[in-house]
């Protein structure tokens, strides 16, 4: 057994976006690692139908939690469901946003649902479970983020302004919380096959084979199977590849700033 495995199983994990797509990937590997799940998604009967598929073929308690993320106390909500249990990790698998509005074409209350979702909600979750598992000693926080973090571009503004917040909060916390024990990954990729993917390209008429989009199965595992090895970790790196991008050239970057940083405030 690996020593993400043996971290997992007979644990709790909270997989959040846990419907469909990469979500339901996820909670289906770590079913399949011994780990029972808890899925949360705004659709209950997609959740419902989710969960029943993983529980029939893995020996997992499966629950569910219908959820909208962007409500005030969507962290009250999931502290409350979580706090009896064995909880080894939280993957923030929410974020998404695929109108493709030029950022002064939409009214702003559609921007205030992202960043109410991608910032204001991932901070808070995070420092919730943050506190938690330093307090326990253990514990691993997955944040699904995306290649869009590492640069802008039209008709995706506020998507990767918010993938790059939480890229760097997430490196940041990893350099915080490791010495309690508690593992923060960041994943980076370029594109999944996923329903929302599948539904934009269809009113383009472009096939998903076309976009070398990968499968959700193989991105959840590879993620997993990397879940000690952050800050980062690059699904699409190349040997060779820019320091901005390889997940040993962000470590170094990360490791260098903490310690000027440690320098400059410590008392």
């Amino acid at each position: 057994m690996s020593a993400v495995d043996a971290a997992l199983s007979e644990r709790w994990a909270l997989i959040l976006g846990g419907s469909d797509g990469l979500g339901a990937a996820f909670a289906d590997d770590l079913a399949g690692r011994g780990a029972h799940c808890l899925l949360v998604a705004r659709n209950h009967d997609k959740l419902a139908a989710t969960a029943q598929s993983i529980s029939s073929r893995h020996n997992v308690s499966v629950q569910t939690l219908s959820l909208d993320l962007g409500d005030t106390d969507a962290v009250e909500r999931l502290a409350d469901a979580t706090d009896s249990m064995d909880l080894g990790l939280v993957v923030f698998n929410a974020g998404a946003e695929s109108s493709g509005h030029l950022f002064a074409d939409a009214p702003f209350d559609e921007w205030r649902n992202v960043t109410d979702r991608n910032i204001g909600f991932l901070t808070e979750a995070l420092h919730h479970f943050s506190q938690r598992f330093v307090k326990q000693g253990r514990g691993a926080l997955l944040i699904v983020g995306s290649e869009a973090a590492l640069g802008g571009g039209a008709r995706a503004a506020l998507y990767t302004a918010s993938k790059a917040y939480a890229l760097n909060l997430g490196e940041s916390l990893w350099a915080e919380l490791q010495p309690f024990g508690v593992a923060v990954q960041t994943l980076l990729f370029k594109i999944a096959d996923t329903p929302m993917l599948r539904s934009v390209l269809a009113r383009k008429g472009i096939p998903v084979e076309a976009t070398g989009a990968v499968s959700p199965e193989s991105l959840a595992r590879a993620t997993i199977d990397a879940l000690f090895d952050g800050p980062v970790f690059n699904f699409d790196e190349e040997a060779g590849g820019a320091p901005s991008t390889t997940a040993a050239g962000r470590r170094a970057r990360v490791n260098d700033t903490s310690a000027k940083l440690e320098g400059f405030y410590k008392v």
